[in-house]
C-alpha cells in the first residue's frame, strides 16, 4: 500500500481509503452492520489506515458502526476523517436553523430511521455538538481530520466557522480542517481563515470537473492533500454492471441517468478497451479507475467503498500500484475518443 502525507506537519494515511457512505445504509438500500464492521477490520488487515466517514452517513449509523469495528484497535494505526455541518432534524425547520439542505423520506426502507429534513448549519455552537456527538458514535477522543461537509451555509460567516474549527485543533479535539463540496473562491475563502490541510471533492475517469474548474489546480497550489470520493462512480466503473440491472427502492443509482442502459453500455464498451491496460499493470478495471484517480496527484487519497470484506481487499490491491507515464496517455486517449 503507498503512504502519502495527509498533512504537512506529518499526518500520513493510505492512498486508498475506505469511505463508508454505504456503511450507513442510507441511499444504498440497507446495510448489514456485522457485514460492515467485518469489512472495516478487513480494510485494515490489508494496509488500509485512512477511514472516511460523516455523521449524514445513515444518521450516525456509519460513525457508530466505525467506532464499534474499531474497538481495541490501538489508536495511531489508522487515521479517521469525518465531517460536520449537515444537522438533521425531524420536521422542517423554521429559519435560524441553518441552510435547507434536503428532505429525506425513507418510507420506512431502512430499519430505525424516520424522515429527516437536512440543513447546511455551521453556526459555532452547531459544530462543537457535532463534534462531541461524533468523538462519541466514535469511540476515540480526538478527530484526525475533521471536514466541512458541505461549505456553502449562508447563514454562517466563514470566519466564524474556520474560527471554532481552529479552536477544536488547539483544544486536541481535532488534528486538522478539510473542506468538501468547494469551488475555488470557497476553499480561497476558507484558507483566509485558518490551516486548511485537505479537499474532498468527487472525481473519476467520468467526472473530471475539479481538473476543469480549477481546484484540483488550486490544491496543488496550496498543497492541499485531495481526497477524491466516487472513484469507481457507485459501482459504474467496475465494468461488473449489467446494463438491465434494476435497482432496489433505496438506493441511489435507481434513478440516475448515469445508469440508464445507454449510458451503462457505452461506460462498459470504454472499459472493455481499458481492461487490456489494466491486465498489463496486474488490475481489474475498477483498480485501475481506483490507481488512475491516484496517479493524477502526488498528494491523491482515493476514497473507496466497501460493503463486503471482499470488496475491501480488492479496492486495497488498487493501492499497491502506481501508474507510469505511458499508461496514463493511453487511458487519456480511450477515455477521450469512447467518452
Amino acid at each position: 500500500m503507498q503512504i502519502r502525507e495527509l498533512t504537512t506537519d506529518g499526518l500520513v494515511g493510505s492512498v486508498v481509503a475506505l469511505g463508508t457512505w454505504a456503511l450507513g445504509g442510507w441511499m444504498w438500500g440497507g446495510c448489514d452492520d456485522a457485514e460492515a464492521e467485518r469489512t472495516v477490520l478487513t480494510a485494515l488487515d490489508h494496509g488500509v489506515t485512512l477511514i472516511d466517514t460523516a455523521p449524514i452517513y445513515g444518521f450516525g449509523r456509519s460513525e457508530e458502526t466505525v467506532g464499534r469495528a474499531l474497538r481495541g484497535r490501538r489508536r495511531d494505526s489508522y487515521v479517521l476523517a469525518t465531517k460536520c455541518g449537515l444537522s438533521w432534524f425531524t420536521q422542517p425547520q423554521p429559519e435560524g436553523r441553518g441552510e435547507w439542505h434536503c428532505f429525506c423520506d425513507h418510507n420506512g426502507r431502512t430499519p430505525q430511521m424516520s424522515s429527516y429534513a437536512v440543513y447546511r448549519w455551521l453556526r459555532p455552537d452547531v459544530i462543537r455538538v457535532g463534534v462531541e456527538d461524533s468523538l462519541r458514535r466514535l469511540r476515540t477522543d480526538y478527530i484526525d481530520l475533521m471536514q466541512v461537509h458541505h461549505v456553502s451555509d449562508r447563514t454562517t460567516p466563514v470566519a466564524e466557522t474556520m474560527g471554532v474549527l481552529e479552536e477544536l485543533r488547539n483544544e486536541g479535539k481535532i488534528r486538522a480542517i478539510g473542506v468538501s463540496n468547494a469551488n475555488v473562491f470557497q476553499l480561497r475563502e476558507y484558507s483566509q481563515y485558518g490551516a486548511l490541510s485537505a479537499d474532498q471533492e468527487r472525481y473519476s475517469m467520468l467526472d473530471r470537473s475539479v481538473e476543469r474548474n480549477g481546484v484540483l489546480d488550486l490544491c496543488r497550489e496550496q498543497n492541499l492533500a485531495f481526497l477524491a470520493y466516487s472513484p469507481m462512480e457507485n459501482g459504474l466503473l467496475t465494468g461488473k454492471l449489467d446494463p438491465e440491472r434494476v435497482y432496489k427502492p433505496g438506493d441511489l443509482r435507481a434513478n440516475n441517468p448515469k445508469f440508464s442502459k445507454a449510458n451503462v453500455e457505452k461506460v462498459n464498451r470504454m472499459l472493455g478497451v481499458v481492461s487490456e491496460l489494466a491486465r498489463r499493470v496486474g488490475l481489474t478495471v475498477g483498480q485501475f479507475a481506483i490507481a488512475w484517480v491516484a496517479s493524477r496527484y502526488e498528494r491523491a487519497f482515493v476514497l473507496c467503498g466497501a460493503r463486503t470484506p471482499e470488496q475491501a481487499i480488492a479496492n486495497a490491491q488498487a493501492g499497491t500500484v502506481s501508474l507510469s507515464q505511458d499508461i496514463m496517455e493511453e487511458a487519456e486517449e480511450i477515455i477521450h475518443d469512447m467518452l
